[in-house]
This record gives structure tokens, C-alpha cells and sequence, in this order.
């Protein structure tokens, strides 16, 4: 019987992709600093919330409808008219997205060792393929899966699941790798590897379970959860 490859699971928005040119979005329509980890928090707080009680939102509509409250809340807008404005001007940014500068060298060493490349987003696939192909990186991603094929946000262990059959591979020859503390979890009780990239957050949470591997190189996590997987096949 053939064994099925190993499979390298990557989230996209803060692990591969940076979220500075939102920052710089945000800014200029005069919000407050901290409104873009606001605006990140608050969007999936309310996607979970909608998940875990059987309510799929797609990622765009849950992404307007947070900017929405948020520009009435610390923007100062009043009228809905001027939001949808705003918001119209803000949420292309997410195709606009530049990828961290140890992305390719890491996706890259993947190849390498003959791993299959999966990214896994709680975003649509076209706009995950679009910054793909924006950044150069077409020919170092295997696989992309998004939400919205069988309409559950990650982190519930259904969507490591499906996203992990969608390629034929298996969650016991697969590891993931995310910037996101709950992202690390969720793969993990869906019983991935995993590791931990510090990105956006110094620390790794506390109080999740913690990851196989951690570290602030993309490289360096690649190069292990790879090794773990090849010699376990």
C-alpha cells in the first residue's frame, strides 16, 4: 500500500502574509493605531462565535461588517453611507498583502524535501491564490483550501479535517504552522504537529496548549516539522 505524502500545513493571513499594508489602510482614514488588532480580534471573535453556534459568515462579510462597528465606535462615523465608503476603500487591502521576508526561503526549503505545501485559510481561495501569485510564490504551493468549501472556521477540528482529505493526506502525516496560538490548538486536536511562528504576538499563549515547535524563524520551522514528518513515514 502506498503511503500518502507528507503534508505541510501553513495558515496565510499573519503566518505567510503581513498585515502592515491594512495598518497603513487603516491609518490613513485617520483610525487610531491600534485599530487593525482590533479590527483582527474583534472579526474573529465574532467568526468563531458565529461558527460555534452553526452560523457560517464568510470572511469578507464578516470582515465589513467589522469594520462597519468599528468606524462607528472609534471612527466617529455616523452615517452608514460614509462607513460603506471607507470600507470599500479598505478591504481590497487584503489583496494587497506583502508576504514576510522568510516565506520563500521556507516554502522553498519545503520543496526541497519533498514535502507538499498546503495553505489553509479562513479567507476565500481566490484572494489566497491572488497573493500567491502577487508575491511570487506560485511554484512553492501545493494545495490552497479555504473555509468556505465546507463553511466552518478554523479552529474546529472538522476543518483541519476536510482540509487535510481535500488533498488526500492524513492529520497523522501532516503539520501545521500558524502565527495564531488558537490556530496551533485547533490543529492539534485534529491531531496535526505543529509549531508556533512568532509573528504579530511576542509570546506564545499560555494557557493553549503548546505547539511541538516554536520559533520566530519560518526556516527553522519548516526545516523540523519536515524532518518529523519524513522520518515517521
Amino acid at each position: 500500500m502506498c503511503k500518502r505524502k507528507p503534508v505541510l500545513v501553513f495558515d496565510v493571513i499573519e503566518t505567510i502574509f503581513s498585515l502592515n499594508a491594512l495598518t497603513r489602510a487603516l491609518s490613513a482614514e485617520g483610525l487610531p493605531t491600534h485599530t487593525k488588532d482590533l479590527f483582527f480580534a474583534q472579526l474573529l471573535r465574532d467568526a468563531f462565535a458565529s461558527s460555534a453556534t452553526d452560523c457560517y459568515v464568510p470572511f469578507v462579510d464578516m470582515a465589513r461588517g467589522t469594520l462597519e462597528v468599528l468606524l462607528h465606535t472609534v471612527g466617529g462615523v455616523n452615517e452608514t453611507k460614509h462607513a460603506d465608503t471607507i470600507i470599500d476603500r479598505i478591504l481590497p487591502v487584503f489583496g494587497q498583502l506583502d508576504a514576510h521576508p522568510d516565506v520563500e526561503d521556507a516554502l522553498g526549503l519545503a520543496k526541497e524535501r519533498g514535502v507538499d505545501v498546503l495553505f489553509f485559510t479562513n479567507g476565500s481561495e481566490q484572494n489566497t491564490r491572488s497573493l500567491i501569485a502577487r508575491n511570487g510564490l506560485i511554484n512553492l504551493v501545493d494545495h490552497v483550501v479555504s473555509i468556505d468549501t465546507f463553511r466552518r472556521w478554523k479552529p474546529a477540528r472538522s476543518a483541519y479535517e476536510s482540509a487535510i482529505s481535500q488533498v488526500d493526506g492524513a492529520p497523522e502525516q501532516s503539520a501545521m504552522i500558524a502565527a495564531h496560538a488558537w490556530d496551533t490548538s485547533g490543529a492539534r486536536n485534529a491531531g496535526l504537529l505543529t509549531g508556533w511562528i512568532q509573528r504579530q504576538d511576542a509570546l506564545f499563549h499560555p494557557a493553549m496548549p503548546a505547539p511541538c515547535i516554536q520559533s520566530n524563524s519560518l526556516v527553522t520551522l519548516v526545516d523540523q516539522l519536515s524532518g518529523h514528518l519524513l522520518a515517521a513515514k
